[in-house]
């Protein structure tokens, strides 16, 4: 039985560069190529808290950094996706946490799928989800697949 219209016309996939993303971009390319849905691919640079007023060049370093490092990361994304015939937005944004910037994002972008991976780089482990997967799950307007 066919759809007559896609269920999730708007993907977005938060892409961090760990094997938990590289899974959900694989996932959310394999839903849309099926419901021809549009997908993006998002990389957040999570700003300082606190920027410290006696090492502003040192910061703005790193999160220079920071964004060519999701830049790397976002074109690695869009070349796996374009090998599945998925063709694929870009971004790279800042915000102070990840979890609120996506879902802020999801929401002012209408997305209708959130497709994420259960932990990314951050190396620390929760009992069941990372903290910006929760985060996520807990805060979005939408639906939202998590991926192991």
């Amino acid at each position: 039985m066919a759809l007559a219209a896609p269920i999730f016309r708007k993907i977005l996939v938060p892409i961090d560069g760990s094997n938990d993303s590289a899974r959900a971009l694989g996932v959310a390319c394999k839903l849309a190529k099926d419901q021809k849905s549009l997908v993006t691919a998002l990389y957040v640079v999570q700003k300082p808290g606190v920027p410290d007023p006696l090492d502003i060049s040192t910061t703005g370093e790193i999160l220079e950094a920071m964004e060519k490092y999701g830049r790397e990361v976002l074109t690695t994304a869009k070349i796996d996706a374009e090998r599945m015939d998925v063709k694929i937005d870009t971004n790279v944004i800042s915000g102070y946490t990840v979890a609120n910037t996506v879902v802020e994002y999801a929401k002012e972008g209408g997305y209708d799928l959130i497709v994420m991976g259960t932990r990314g780089r951050s190396g620390l482990k929760r009992v069941l989800l990372g903290s910006v997967a929760f985060g996520v799950i807990t805060y979005a307007n939408c639906a939202v697949l998590v991926v192991r």
